[in-house]
């Protein structure tokens, strides 16, 4: 794939050991593009993260953003550096780090122009699941969760877009996040804007669900299945790009802990 790609993620608070996973797999890939995590004052082991092909850019926080968390705080950092970028990137994916596994190339998939957004398992609603039930409803309010309550969950952690299409977007999240709403079980209510963006047609995206190029595991049933070479594969039985949420199934979890999250002596 063309270097002229980008991978922005965060993370604020992390060690070299969680996000090790992330950047080991991606090397493994052959990625020749840009990858940029924002950092904040408690992430520890930069040099590590740097000699594994990161950028580190630390992170500022304005004022009026104090009460944001940081799953929408990172909107308005993508959206800076991608306006004060001195060039464009033909393709962008914003991702989450901790629990995300590469096994192919992000950007090795023919990703359609314009936003493309992921599916969770095609079982879970956004009004049946209850956390991006919470979220819509407290941030958004009753009416705007019955209107998309019926819609699959996308889930926010994996983005990809061209640039002019992830601007738009950064800037319809950004308008949406601040002020946040506060309380309880709230930290994750970016994700409730960001399916309410979509299935209302305020932005126009192309869903990818399980058997595409991401594979997203929190709400399926069992371990995911794997082929004879141990690449976990996704529903239509092919080699996941992506691998989101590998944390949430235990088995899974420790293989890719033993073998990516601590260096060989």
């Amino acid at each position: 794939m063309a270097a002229n790609t980008l991978i922005l993620g965060l993370a604020a608070g992390y060690h070299h050991g969680d996000v090790r996973p992330f950047l080991l797999s991606l090397e493994r890939t052959g990625y020749a593009g840009r990858t940029v995590l924002f950092v904040s004052d408690t992430t520890r082991d930069l040099d590590r993260m740097r000699a594994q092909g990161a950028g580190i850019i630390p992170l500022h926080r304005p004022a009026h953003l104090e009460d944001v968390p940081y799953n929408g705080l990172r909107y308005f950092l993508y959206r800076d550096y991608l306006n004060a970028a001195p060039h464009t990137f033909s393709r962008i994916l914003i991702t989450d780090v901790r629990d995300v596994l590469f096994q192919r190339d992000p950007f090795d998939f023919p990703w359609p122009d314009g936003l493309n957004c992921v599916l969770e398992d095609r079982g879970a609603t956004v009004g049946s699941c209850p956390f991006n039930a919470h979220w819509v409803r407290e941030h958004l309010g009753a009416d705007a969760l019955a209107a998309i309550a019926d819609k699959p969950v996308s889930c926010s952690g994996t983005t990809v877009a061209d640039q002019a299409s992830m601007l738009r977007y950064l800037d319809r999240m950004t308008a949406l996040l601040d002020p946040p709403t506060t309380g309880e079980r709230m930290a994750g209510y970016d994700q409730g804007i960001h399916n309410h963006l979509i299935h209302t047609g305020k932005v126009k995206a192309t869903l990818h669900d399980n058997t595409g190029p991401v594979l997203t595991l929190a709400q399926t049933r069992g371990e995911p299945r794997l082929d004879a070479a141990g690449r976990i594969l996704n529903e239509a039985g092919e080699p996941a790009h992506l691998v989101h949420q590998y944390d949430r199934k235990p088995e899974l979890f420790k293989r890719i802990r033993d073998e990516l999250a601590t260096p060989s002596s």
